[in-house]
């Protein structure tokens, strides 16, 4: 019977597969340096072959060979999944600076594996969480075997602070930094915040001070790029919301936003905000007394407030 060119492909596949269990057993046993030399440029070849099933078994097979050339398991480590996935998943072949080093040039599906790895390194998850997508970064975050060093959750925070399903799986670490603890707490949902309390022994008032004072940096973010106008819009949108304080109004016109603070006196004392700015810059002091009662403002925060007025338009 005469062979076929696909007979003959698939007969010379065969070989190559077997010819890869052969090199897996001769580069687990010791051999001299002149012989592993030799057989590990034949592996480099199969590395680099065309077949994927060659590929594939190579990668297998050296899955549990401790000694390779670190070129010969990075080009494994970089193929395609289905190639690097196996291999990926058990080998002792890298150190962790080697795989941290390596991660920067793999695809995110070969991150995910070594995510996932047990053993996976400092160095690793802090290169993984630096440049992996969400997906490889959430398998460090979720990733039980290991301790997440400090300057780890520190990075996902940076990098994901305002991906909340990012943050909530952080915040259900045991092992967080109580700094960091406090630092998303603002930025976890309900259900996972109560949790993160009990874990790290927040106090209530404690925490709604943390969420509340994150809530204050978000809103003047938005107010110290603002123009009057739209400020005079936060402040009523605030105070339709029962959330415009005196504390609040306090903080932003110290930060020097006194547009800020004439919106505030306007809207409590049902003035324009011609009138309160007059009253607040004649150096009337009359006038400035009666707007603040108009407002309803104690005495000890129209005082500060004249001292804010003072400081900024002397």
């Amino acid at each position: 019977m005469s062979l076929n060119a696909v007979d003959i492909v698939n007969a010379a596949t065969l070989e190559k597969v077997v010819l890869t269990q052969r090199i897996a057993k001769f580069l687990i046993d010791d051999h001299t340096s002149d012989e592993r030399d030799a057989i590990e440029n034949v592996a480099r070849m199969l590395a680099q072959d065309i077949s994927l099933q060659v590929r594939e078994a190579l990668a297998f097979e050296l899955r549990s060979c401790k000694l390779l050339p670190h070129d010969l398991a990075a080009k494994i480590a970089s193929d395609v999944e289905s190639v690097s996935s196996p291999f990926l998943a058990e080998t002792e072949a890298f150190s962790d600076m080697q795989f941290a080093g390596l991660i920067p040039h793999l695809e995110d599906h070969a991150r995910i594996t070594i995510a996932r790895r047990p053993d996976v390194g400092p160095q690793t998850c802090l290169a993984i969480v630096t440049v992996g997508a969400d997906k490889s970064v959430s398998f460090i975050v979720r990733n039980d075997n290991i301790r997440l060093p400090a300057n780890v959750s520190q990075a996902v925070v940076n990098r994901f602070g305002m991906n909340q399903e990012m943050m909530d799986l952080l915040s259900k670490r045991v092992d967080l930094p109580l700094s960091i603890a406090e630092e998303i707490i603002s930025k976890i949902s309900d259900d996972c915040r109560s949790q993160l309390i009990a874990q790290y022994g927040l106090t209530a008032p404690v925490a709604q001070d943390i969420v509340q004072n994150s809530k204050s940096e978000a809103l003047w973010n938005q107010i110290e790029k603002a123009s009057p106008a739209q400020i005079h819009g936060y402040v009523i949108d605030l105070r339709n919301s029962g959330r415009l304080t005196t504390d609040m109004i306090l903080d932003f016109s110290e930060r020097g936003c006194l547009s800020f603070l004439e919106s505030a006196i306007a809207l409590e004392a049902g003035l324009t905000l011609g009138a309160v700015r007059q009253a607040l810059y004649s150096g009337d002091t009359g006038s400035f007394v009666r707007v603040m009662q108009a407002a309803n403002v104690s005495k000890a925060a129209a005082h500060e407030y004249l001292l804010i007025v003072k400081k900024y338009n002397p």
